[in-house]
């Protein structure tokens, strides 16, 4: 169990958080005192959860924020309703994810896993770096996984359109996120801004969903056997409020403690290549980070 700790005052911005980890991670942190803003794409589901969490914690700070994280003006939005409500950022953990089998585009036109699952991240942060900074001691954790391990970023098919594997995309945005956290790490260690990305292990959640309909009854079978969400949010929620990472930064975490990642995720090469890719598919440009 992560222990208790008093986060009275701090404003932590969760995305997917009407269900899973991303739920059990608001959850976690509504209890420490924070005031919790959920991100979802579902107003009627995140209402719920949102509902849910005030009544468990009796905390009643807990906002709910609405955006679709595979949606560039969605999340543009995010940050500008944001901005209006709050002047800082204490803590984002990137949690929204999904699965997506065959190759599809979100709005911007971007493969969805990458777009869903990375984009969306890499976008709000730079959005909300002012809050970020205005905080004094903040925090960027990235819920990512094992299978960042299993794949190389393909820069000659970033997206898919050449060869097209579900599994593949999403293990590759996986790795993305990793790269993320390392590179934003760097770029922000002068503000006193930490950024670190986890592992939450293998946990039930509705990732499934996206599986093909004969898939579907062999993979709720195995996932008897995982963790329920409150387990895969202990890492999440440790990083987002323990003493004992104050000034950690560019990690790798499972259970709570630091481990190391797969070799491409830590070459700074690929991140900074990786960084001005995401710049040029955000719109970002000039006004990302420096």
């Amino acid at each position: 169990m992560v222990a208790m700790i008093d986060m009275a005052g701090k404003l932590c911005v969760v995305t997917g958080a009407n269900s899973g980890i991303g739920k059990a991670t608001a959850l976690g942190l509504a209890r420490n005192g924070a005031h919790v803003i959920m991100v979802c794409r579902s107003e009627k589901r995140g209402a719920a959860a949102q509902r849910e969490i005030v009544a468990k914690t009796k905390n009643d700070h807990v906002t709910l924020l609405l955006a679709d994280m595979s949606s560039q003006q969605s999340i543009r939005d995010l940050a500008e309703a944001y901005r209006t409500r709050f002047d800082q950022v204490d803590v984002i953990v990137h949690s929204a994810g999904a699965l997506f089998f065959s190759r599809q585009l979100s709005v911007d036109g971007i493969e969805l896993n990458l777009a869903t699952n990375y984009l969306g991240a890499f976008l709000l942060t730079n959005l909300l770096l002012p809050e970020l900074r205005a905080a004094p001691s903040a925090r960027v954790v990235c819920v990512s996984g094992e299978y960042h391990r299993k794949v190389s970023v393909d820069f000659d098919d970033l997206q898919g359109a050449k060869k097209f594997s579900g599994i593949t995309a999403a293990a590759q945005a996986t790795l993305a996120k990793v790269l993320f956290a390392n590179e934003l790490s760097r770029r922000l260690s002068a503000d006193g801004i930490t950024a670190n990305s986890l592992h939450p292990g293998a946990i039930r959640t509705n990732l499934t969903k996206g599986l093909p309909w004969y898939l579907r009854p062999l993979a709720a079978a195995g996932t008897l056997f995982f963790d329920k969400p409150e387990v895969g949010a202990r890492t999440p929620i440790y990083l987002a409020s323990s003493p004992e990472v104050a000034g950690v930064t560019g990690k790798y975490f499972i259970k709570c403690e630091p481990v190391a990642s797969s070799a491409e995720s830590t070459d700074e090469q690929i991140a900074a290549q990786l960084w001005a890719i995401s710049e040029q598919l955000t719109g970002l440009g000039a006004v990302a980070v420096a």
